[in-house]
């Protein structure tokens, strides 16, 4: 079972962390979290200084398909 926050309220994993912004690669989709620690899908153009963070796509197991 995934552990959840101090609240209950959102699905934690105590081993992912967010990766600096300084890494993320430019023009394709990935996961973004901006100045008020909301994230989103989006494409980054490596210039918006909105964004301070950002995670990959998690992708299927094959053997869930």
């Amino acid at each position: 079972m995934t552990p959840l926050n101090s609240d209950g309220t959102v699905a934690v994993d105590p081993d992912y962390f967010w990766k600096p912004l300084a890494t993320c690669p430019n023009s394709v989709k990935v996961q973004l979290l901006g100045e008020g620690g909301v994230a989103v899908y989006g494409i980054y153009d490596g210039q918006d200084n909105f964004w301070k963070f950002w995670a990959p796509l998690p992708k299927l197991n094959k053997l869930e398909k």
